[in-house]
């Protein structure tokens, strides 16, 4: 098996991690892509049927899941008004290649494309976006989200004053600049968004446009494995879960090859593993608090079942369903035997935010999954993850 210059790789691993590689903050690497073009061309066409644009200024793989997933959202966003004003902005930056302007000017802009809404029917009076009061607070707070989002994607960029100023007071301004990128950050798409469709009317459309570009099933169950954390076989065809089993060893072979990974393949699951975490990818479990206070949690869960808790009984295919009670009694007891070793951060949560923690963790990594009751499904993976006892570190 020909062994790839770690140039090369490196190049694969960072498309495929990143949104996009913009040329002023990473020179070096979008050089070494211009370089190696053709081939990173052909590699995510024929694996993933994905598109490499390399533009001037920046390059990108137009890469998404089969299935949207929770995890993929923008971290730092709180609520879906954070995802409207930041629609609202990426509006206001259309055409405004290279421009300057005021935090102030977004402001206006945003009141002006922020969706007008009517509590009553066939009333004329609508509400408008504020930026003043109790109220106005907490949308200069989204906006300041926004924004330093915008920073980071490389959209905007900060010439004067401190965009965080913006959150104590309405007037304090600053001096923004666009980047000129807005035009390559959103995808083209070949219908009306401001029809009524739901998500599955979306997903429909995009199957059909994809299939006349030929993408096959092993095109959707390498963006599955590469893309998300697991693979289970509840949430794909029976047809799909036997084709990885069948070429679990090509499989296993391209991960080896391309990313230095292994391919796990078991009765209900199949994941990506890695001996020597690196650095272009985020793996579970890391090396931090939130990371440490998962395990602890499945390690705890582990000890539950081994020990024949009667509430705790494995399911179909070795997931454990815990009602909203059996969380609760999970993480209090999490906090009164593991407490004593967090971090300030940690020490300094709620018994709410602890637990939201853990489960926002759990679906991040598909880890666990929401019942249709509303109950929690763990899935045999977490089996995996165990904290060794205290006396057997070394």
């Amino acid at each position: 098996m020909k062994k790839l210059s770690q140039e090369s790789l490196n190049c694969i691993h960072q498309l495929l991690d990143s949104f996009w590689i913009v040329r002023k903050e990473n020179p070096d690497l979008f050089y070494e892509i211009k370089q190696n073009e053709g081939f990173l061309r052909d590699y995510f066409k024929d694996y993933f049927r994905f598109k490499l644009v390399v533009g001037t200024d920046f390059a990108k793989v137009e890469k998404f899941q089969v299935m949207p997933q929770s995890s993929t959202g923008i971290s730092d966003f709180r609520e879906i008004k954070d995802y409207v004003i930041f629609y609202c902005v990426l509006a206001f930056l259309d055409g405004k290649a290279s421009k300057q302007f005021a935090l102030s000017d977004v402001c206006q802009a945003v009141v002006s494309y922020y969706p007008r809404s009517s509590k009553e029917q066939f009333v004329k009076k609508v509400e408008l976006l504020t930026w003043k009061g109790k109220e106005g607070y907490k949308n200069r707070q989204s906006l300041v989200r926004v924004l330093k989002e915008a920073v980071r994607c490389c959209l905007i960029e900060v010439m004067d004053k401190n965009i965080e100023d913006f959150q104590d007071r309405e007037t304090n301004d600053a001096l923004l600049r666009s980047t000129g990128l807005v035009k390559y950050f959103i995808r083209n798409i070949s219908f009306n968004i401001e029809e009524n469709m739901t998500l599955n009317d979306i997903l429909s459309i995009q199957e059909t446009q994809e299939r006349e570009l030929g993408v096959e099933r092993r095109h959707l169950l390498y963006r599955k494995l590469f893309l998300e954390p697991a693979i289970y076989r509840d949430e794909v065809s029976a047809i799909d879960f036997d084709y990885i089993r069948q070429y679990s060893r090509h499989l296993n072979e391209h991960a080896e090859k391309y990313y230095e990974m292994n391919v796990d393949v078991y009765g209900s699951s199949a994941f990506l593993v890695k001996e020597n975490v690196g650095t272009f990818r985020r793996f579970f479990p890391a090396r931090n608090a939130e990371s440490n206070l998962v395990i602890q949690f499945a390690t705890l869960l582990r000890l539950k079942i081994i020990d024949n808790n009667d509430s705790l009984v494995e399911q179909k295919a070795g997931t454990v369903v815990l009602t909203n009670i059996d969380l609760d009694i999970l993480c209090r007891q999490l906090i009164d035997e593991n407490s004593h070793e967090w971090t300030t951060s940690l020490k300094s949560m709620s018994f709410p935010e602890i637990k939201n923690l853990i489960t926002k963790k759990l679906f991040e990594w598909k880890l666990a999954a929401s019942t249709q009751e509303g109950d929690l499904k763990l899935y045999d993976v977490i089996g995996r993850f165990f904290e060794k006892p205290k006396e057997e570190v070394k």
